[in-house]
Order: structure tokens, then C-alpha cells, then sequence
């Protein structure tokens, strides 16, 4: 009887925005192609290869993949270095109508156009204040520490330019995946809050209308699970108040 083949596979020390990305294209796939499918995009062995493995170490491997993305932590970061550029958040409250119809586009699908969405929102310091402060490296990038009532104070970005925004939505599909979709999360959770102040402004609703659909879009906020963020939000929706 002929031995069995032994199988080496290497996991990627960061999952990525494109290893996420690269999944999602393949949801009209049965659930072993979806299998076949995931695991060639992660470890990078071509589709041919993988159908010729055995099916147990098939799904041994896809769970190493499962668990590997089950346990990426999404975090919200307003400053980070990646590549050797330093980026910066752009503030919600300080965008400006180009970059809200830019951003409004890409959300009908925000998942799919995450790269682009990331491109609007983060851009390179072009001044800051960061004497004495000290940074984190963790994965492929590194992320300034600091209290994180508000951040935001300490540096000035670029003018919003979309050639500029094309070239970093590429560069940005090598994020760390906890990276990406922490400033996602972060972003929509700033709509939602922004949600609950219209509503309870509204001069169409009822007292209970207004406190049943309050209750519902905060119910959705908490579903979001931000790390560490519920002060980034308030120094926000303070700021877009005035």
C-alpha cells in the first residue's frame, strides 16, 4: 500500500484585507469548494493541488484557517505606520462633501469596497505632535500609544486627492484584517450614533417611537463589539453638534 503524501502547509503570520477579500468572491460556491476555495487563498497552493489532497487533511487545514480567523482582534487605530508611511484618521465631523459622496457610494456595498472606504478615511500626517510619545509595533504595522479620549488633536492630514486615494486603497489591501475592519466598525458605529441623535431630534415621532427605535439602533451599535472605542464616539458626535 502506497504511503500517504505528507502535506506542509504555512499560514500566513498576518491575515490580510486581500485574504478576506479573496473569500468573499466565492459565495455562490457549494460548502467544499468554499473549503477547496479558502484554503488555496490563504496558504496560497493553487486550487489543482489542494483537490488532490486527502479530504481529512483538507479540513484540518481549513480549520487551522477558521481558527485563525476567529481569533483576529478588531481594533480601532487613528494613527498607524504601515510601509513606512504614517497615517492618520480623518475626523467624521471634519470631512468634506466630496470625501461624504465618495464614502456614501462605497457603502452600498462596504465590505466589498473596504479598500477604497479606508483610502478616504486614512491619509498620510503631514504634521503632528507626537514629541515624546511611544509607538507599538504589532504585525505589519505600528500604531502609536496614547489615551484614547482623543487622539485626534495630534496631527493634520493631507488634503483629500482620489488619485492619491486609488494608489493607497491598493496598498491598503495588505492591512492586517483586525485593522481594516476595526475602522470599519468604528465608522459605522459613528453613523448609528449619529442615528440616535436625528431620532431623538425628530419632530415627526412620538415619545415611544423615539425611545422604542433609540433603543433598536443602540442594540445595533453594541452588535458591533468596538474594541475600546465608545470615546472616539463621543468626541465625535460632540464635535458634528456645534
Amino acid at each position: 500500500m502506497a504511503k500517504s503524501k505528507k502535506i506542509e502547509v504555512q499560514l500566513p503570520e498576518v491575515f490580510t484585507l486581500r485574504h478576506y477579500k479573496a473569500l468573499g468572491e466565492h459565495e455562490h460556491l457549494d460548502e467544499l469548494e468554499k473549503v477547496v476555495v479558502t484554503v488555496s487563498a490563504i496558504t496560497e497552493h493553487d486550487q489543482e493541488e489542494v483537490m488532490r489532497w486527502n479530504i481529512n487533511d483538507l479540513l484540518t487545514v481549513y480549520k487551522g484557517v477558521a481558527d485563525m480567523l476567529e481569533e483576529v482582534p478588531q481594533t480601532f487605530y487613528p494613527i498607524f505606520e504601515f510601509k513606512g508611511i504614517t497615517y492618520g484618521f480623518q475626523p467624521l465631523s471634519q470631512c468634506n462633501v466630496a470625501e461624504w459622496m465618495d464614502l456614501d457610494r462605497r457603502l452600498e456595498n462596504p465590505v466589498e469596497n473596504l479598500e477604497e472606504i479606508l483610502a478616504i478615511l486614512y491619509r498620510p500626517i503631514v504634521k503632528d505632535r507626537f514629541d515624546g510619545m511611544q509607538w507599538k509595533t504589532m504585525n505589519s504595522i505600528k500604531t502609536l500609544i496614547g489615551k484614547q479620549e482623543n487622539m485626534f488633536k495630534y496631527y493634520e492630514i493631507e488634503e483629500y486627492d482620489t488619485e492619491k486615494r486609488d494608489w493607497r486603497a491598493d496598498i491598503f489591501q495588505d492591512l492586517p484584517l483586525g485593522v481594516a475592519m476595526g475602522a470599519l466598525t468604528f465608522f459605522l458605529g459613528f453613523g448609528l450614533m449619529l442615528q440616535v441623535d436625528l431620532v431623538r431630534s425628530s419632530p415627526n415621532m412620538t415619545k415611544k417611537e423615539k425611545k422604542e427605535m433609540s433603543q433598536a439602533i443602540e442594540k445595533a451599535l453594541q452588535s458591533l463589539s468596538i474594541s475600546d472605542g465608545s470615546s472616539y464616539y463621543e468626541t465625535s458626535v460632540r464635535k458634528s453638534s456645534k
